[in-house]
């Protein structure tokens, strides 16, 4: 009888043991729970402080020019698409003593402030895909450079992003025939390389489908940062991925200065949601080389700062210095420091209202947000 009247008697005591047990241990978890710089501070392995040599991996689909060049350079790769695609590193310098976004390079000079380029390394197509999976990072970060890009100048352009963003993952350069012929006639020519690189372009985007195919197989958490003309190649492509019934195969997927027809991105941006976690779209309506494709193509570009559903499109003209009273930094604005400094905050998936620089745009106005001067 008395035993089984102090087994009733310990039930209450045994479930307050158990509650002050669990209390205890999600205090204990809350008291050891790291902080956001913490977090961040275990994130950035490199500080990216000082010059640096670093890889930049690439995969390209341009024609060889010469059978064999240990260079990264535009002499070995040209400006049509090859039958088949050539995966490698090039190897570059990066200084510290520079202008950010800056990307002049120079091996005779000062390696504090000048890029050098210092050699490159093909690999097997396999071996390419096990490296990236190799790597402990878990993010990888893709940059699909723009029209009348050469080889080296898309290469640094990749390694300069890495560096600037402190990025701790492998970079992929994604290097379509953009470009033109060395030369001053070609380069006055500027609307016939446009139509030339126009439709190396489209030829790309089945390849670059591969290519990401292949890439959601390394398991990554994948980010996208695509510039002008090379969302011809990427977003067809990733809007067939959600057609086939591939979902959030990207995590961030970050547009720049799309020169991409307005209407046609209207009916592909529901599948552009579908592929990627989040969209951002950094537009100006005073981009100088998007109103120069207007005309050129008849219809206005999604990177003159148009709404879209679910897409956070941030108009930034405000940190868009004029040059001469017109247009601004030349298309190439991904590159500056404020683009940079909110692209940075993108990638550790701060929402878009709540990073630094960023208000909201009226009502009327063709974009949501405005990154401020």
């Amino acid at each position: 009888m008395n035993t089984r009247i102090n087994s009733h008697l310990n039930i209450p005591f045994t479930y307050k043991l158990v509650a002050l047990t669990l209390f205890s241990l999600f205090f204990s978890a809350c008291i050891s729970s790291p902080t956001p710089g913490e977090l961040i501070n275990k994130r950035i392995t490199d500080s990216f402080d000082e010059t640096k040599s670093l890889a930049v991996n690439f995969i390209t689909t341009r024609r060889e020019k010469i059978s064999a060049n240990p260079s990264c350079d535009s002499n070995f790769y040209g400006f049509l698409t090859d039958v088949q695609t050539h995966f490698g590193q090039c190897f570059i310098s990066v200084p510290a003593k520079r202008t950010i976004g800056d990307i002049t390079w120079n091996n005779t000079q000062d390696k504090n402030l000048f890029f050098h380029m210092l050699g490159k390394n093909d690999l097997r197509e396999e071996d390419f895909f096990n490296q990236i999976k190799a790597h402990p990072f878990e993010e990888v970060l893709v940059f699909i450079h723009g029209f009348n890009v050469n080889f080296d100048e898309a290469v640094i352009r990749a390694g300069q992003i890495k560096y600037d963003l402190k990025f701790p993952g492998e970079v992929i350069v994604y290097s379509w025939p953009a470009g033109s012929e060395a030369g001053i006639l070609n380069q006055l020519m500027i609307k016939s390389v446009y139509e030339s690189n126009f439709n190396e372009a489209k030829l790309n985007r089945e390849p670059f489908a591969r290519f990401l195919n292949q890439l959601t197989t390394t398991k990554k958490k994948i980010h996208m940062v695509v510039h002008s003309m090379g969302h011809q190649v990427v977003l067809p492509a990733l809007a067939r991925e959600s057609t086939n019934g591939k979902k959030k195969i990207i995590d961030q997927l970050i547009l720049n200065a799309p020169d991409f027809d307005k209407a046609e991105f209207a009916k592909i941006s529901p599948a552009l949601v579908d592929v990627a976690n989040r969209v951002t779209l950094y537009c100006s309506p005073g981009d100088n080389a998007l109103v120069a494709s207007q005309k050129v193509n008849g219809g206005y570009r999604a990177g003159m700062c148009f709404k879209f559903d679910n897409i956070d499109v941030i108009n930034v003209n405000e940190v868009d210095s004029p040059v001469l009273g017109v247009g601004g930094l030349g298309h190439g604005y991904y590159s500056s420091r404020p683009i940079l400094s909110d692209i940075y905050q993108v990638l550790l998936g701060i929402n878009v209202e709540k990073r630094l620089f960023i208000r909201k745009s009226g009502p009327a106005n063709g974009e949501n947000w405005v990154l401020r001067q």
